[in-house]
């Protein structure tokens, strides 16, 4: 667990001795104090630019020295504040990430009855599971590597090759977005408007402004989309999903190569999200921010927690007790 952050998002790089949330919470109490600074700076010269004003108009007006020396002498004081004029704290430029909520969906989303997934050697990587997740509900499937936990999402989703035994239901009016852990395009060959415009079947302007909204400047929309980074590649298929019309969200490990910010805005939007979302993820600040239940992955086997990751984690202590 990471103690220490460093910020490199102002001017001036700023270490944070503490965790993740500490992080946050004292970089936003900064970025309030810096901003009454600054607010407060600006009052100031504002009132000294009107008495400037005021002085040296009358005194012109009045043929009158005592103003005109006042509205120098003003004018000397703010020079001199100007010579150490406070700079307005940037704000990070947030995603605007609102997920459709048309379609609330099924009330039982997804159900596995005694399902088991095979490898061509026989070992079993789930066996006989059996788990109902149902509408709204958000819930991290939590584990080792190789615990099972991306083979239970890629059986979700049709995607897995391996042999699949028991039962795998969705509900009919269920409509899945996903990202996977690792991102492919179809056509990487196009450049990233043009992937826009024919994934989406939308005309430039529309595919500019959703590209404008992740991020994705004037001379980014010309790039290759074979050339993205691991974060771009999340923001391309994040914009994706937002095009469509979901009431269930998978996610596999989505806080991977994503910016500080971009999570943040992530986070609030899954917060916020009105269906029902599902995420593999090692991120414990992650986890326990989003989840209302923890599925454990572990040879072959769940156990579900009524909880968030914290709450996992004292029900295990409990048990070794």
């Amino acid at each position: 667990m990471s103690n220490k952050i460093l910020d490199l998002s102002g001017n001036v790089p700023k270490v944070y001795n503490t965790n993740y949330t500490g992080y946050i919470n004292e970089r936003d109490r900064d970025f309030e104090k810096q901003m009454s600074s600054y607010k407060d700076q600006q009052q100031v010269i504002k009132r000294l630019q009107e008495q400037i004003k005021y002085f040296s108009e009358r005194g012109m007006a009045t043929n009158s020295s005592t103003l005109c020396n006042r509205a120098h002498a003003l004018q000397t004081k703010l020079d001199k504040i100007l010579e150490n004029k406070i700079d307005r704290p940037r704000e990070e430029k947030k995603l605007n990430i609102d997920f459709n909520k048309e379609d609330k969906g099924s009330k039982r989303v997804i159900e596995v009855k005694d399902l088991t997934v095979t490898t061509p050697n026989g070992r079993k990587i789930l066996d006989k599971i059996n788990l109902i997740i149902k509408a709204k509900e958000k819930v991290a499937l939590i584990g080792n590597n190789g615990s099972g936990k991306s083979t239970f999402v890629k059986t979700i989703m049709g995607l897995q090759d391996l042999k699949i035994d028991g039962e795998v239901f969705v509900g009919p009016s269920v409509k899945i977005g996903y990202l996977p852990q690792i991102i492919n395009f179809d056509n990487e060959k196009l450049d990233l408007l043009n992937y826009f415009k024919e994934l989406l079947c939308i005309h430039e302007q529309k595919a500019r402004e959703i590209l404008a909204r992740f991020k994705f400047g004037k001379g980014d929309v010309n790039k290759l989309v074979k050339n993205l980074s691991g974060g771009e590649r999340i923001r391309v298929r994040l914009a994706c999903l937002l095009e469509q019309h979901v009431n269930c969200l998978i996610f596999d490990e989505p806080t991977n190569h994503i910016d500080i910010s971009t999570k943040e805005v992530l986070e609030n939007a899954i917060e916020d999200f009105d269906g029902t979302v599902i995420f593999v993820s090692h991120d414990r600040y992650f986890i326990n921010k989003l989840a209302e239940k923890c599925v454990e992955f572990k040879d072959g086997k769940i156990r579900v927690f009524e909880g968030n990751y914290d709450y996992y984690k004292q029900q295990l202590n409990n048990q070794k007790v």
